[in-house]
C-alpha cells in the first residue's frame, strides 16, 4: 500500500464553528491526520511519499472557475471587509435557487455576500491556510490516482481537509475541494475507462453525488446514516438524472447500525451494483466516522469492522485509490485507518 501525505494540512486549523446555536470546538483538527500517519508509519503499512503538483486544471474539471478563485482569495477578502481573522463564516446564504438550472435567480455583487454565495452551511470555516491545505489535499489524491494508473494495486491518499461534501461551487461540512471527485475524473480523463466511487463515510457524500448526478461514469455508491447530516440528500430515490439515471446508488442505514448489518449491506451493494458495473478503477471515500465511538457519527461499528470493510472492498479486484474523508474519534482513528 502506497501512502501519500503532506504536512501542509496543518495550515488549516480553525478553532471553532457554529453548531446547535453555539460556538463549538472545530472537530476536523490536524491531530486526525497525524493519528493516521503515525499508525501507518509505526506498522510500516507502506512507503510514504510526498504529493506531486498537478496544478489547478484537474480541480477545475470538477469545480467552477468562480469557486476556485473565491477560495484562493476568500480569507484576504474577508479580512478586507473587517471579518474576524480567526474564521471566515458566512452569515447569509444564497438559497434562492432556480430548481431548473440550480443557479441563483438574482446574484449579488455586494462584497459582504460573497462567503454565503459559495457555501451551504457554517461548517466550512475558512482560515488563512485553508486554500493551501485544500489544494494540497487534491494533489495528494491526484498523486495516489497517478500511481494506481501507473500500476500500483492500491494507494492511500491521506487527505485533510476532507472533500466529499463539496459541490461544484459550494463548500460545506468541513469540505472545500472534492478530492475524491477530482481523482475519479482524472482517471476517467486519462484512460477513458469506467470508475466507481464508493463512499463509506457515515455522512452522505452529497457533493460527489451532485457533481456526477447526470453522468453514467463514474458510478457513485454511498452507504451512510439515514436522515443524518447533510439532512437533505442521500435517499434511495436519488438515482441520478438523464444519462446518469441508475448510476447513483444510495444505501441509507439506520442510526445504531452494527458490524453485521453494515457489512451485509456493503457486500450486497458490491455484488449487485459495483461488480456488475465492471469499472477499471475504484475510488473509495474513506470515512472512519462509522466507528461507534465517533463524536459526530451514529453507527456502532467496532474497530474489527474496518478490516472486514477492507476485505470486502478487495473483492472488487480493481486498482483502488483510498481518499481520507471523515473520522473524529482521534485516539482510535489511526488504528481504524490502518
Amino acid at each position: 500500500m502506497l501512502v501519500i501525505y503532506s504536512e501542509k494540512h496543518k495550515e488549516h486549523n480553525p478553532k471553532f464553528y457554529f453548531a446547535l446555536g453555539r460556538m463549538e470546538n472545530f472537530p476536523e483538527m490536524p491531530s486526525r491526520a497525524e493519528s493516521v500517519i503515525n499508525a501507518v508509519r509505526k506498522r510500516e503499512v507502506g512507503k510514504v511519499l510526498q504529493p506531486n503538483d498537478y496544478g489547478l486544471d484537474p480541480i477545475k474539471r470538477i469545480h467552477s472557475e468562480q469557486y476556485v478563485e473565491y477560495l484562493q482569495h476568500a480569507y484576504e477578502n474577508w479580512i478586507k471587509i473587517g471579518g474576524n481573522p480567526e474564521a471566515c463564516i458566512p452569515d447569509t446564504f444564497a438559497i434562492n435557487l432556480d430548481p431548473q438550472v440550480k443557479q441563483l435567480v438574482t446574484e449579488s455583487k455586494n462584497k459582504y455576500a460573497q462567503a454565503g454565495s459559495f457555501a451551504f452551511d457554517t461548517a466550512a470555516v475558512i482560515t488563512k491556510g485553508t486554500f493551501s491545505a485544500a489544494y494540497e489535499a487534491v494533489q495528494i489524491a491526484l498523486t495516489a490516482a497517478e500511481n494506481v494508473f501507473g500500476g500500483m494495486n492500491a494507494a492511500f491518499a491521506l487527505c485533510r481537509p476532507p472533500g466529499h461534501h463539496s459541490e461544484t461551487s459550494l463548500a460545506g461540512g468541513f469540505c472545500y475541494f472534492n478530492s475524491a471527485a477530482v481523482a475519479a475524473q482524472y482517471l476517467i480523463d486519462k484512460t477513458g475507462e469506467k470508475v466507481t466511487i464508493l463512499d463509506v463515510d457515515y455522512h452522505h457524500g452529497n457533493g460527489t453525488q451532485s457533481i456526477f448526478y447526470e453522468k453514467r461514469n463514474p458510478l457513485f455508491v454511498s452507504l451512510h446514516g439515514k436522515g443524518d447530516y447533510p439532512y437533505f440528500w442521500g435517499s434511495e430515490q436519488e438515482e441520478g438524472k438523464g444519462e446518469g439515471l441508475g448510476f447513483n446508488v444510495n444505501v441509507p442505514l439506520p442510526v445504531g447500525t452494527n458490524n453485521e448489518d453494515y457489512l451485509d449491506n456493503l457486500k450486497k451493494v458490491i455484488d449487485s451494483k459495483i461488480v456488475p458495473y465492471q469499472s477499471r478503477y475504484l475510488v473509495v471515500s474513506l470515512g472512519l466516522d462509522t466507528f461507534g465511538g465517533d463524536p459526530v457519527g451514529g453507527f456502532s461499528l467496532t474497530s474489527d469492522a474496518f478490516y472486514e470493510i477492507g476485505r470486502l472492498i478487495a473483492t472488487v479486484k480493481v486498482p483502488t485509490v483510498f481518499v481520507m474523508e471523515g473520522g473524529y474519534a482521534v485516539s482510535e482513528l489511526g488504528d481504524n485507518g490502518r
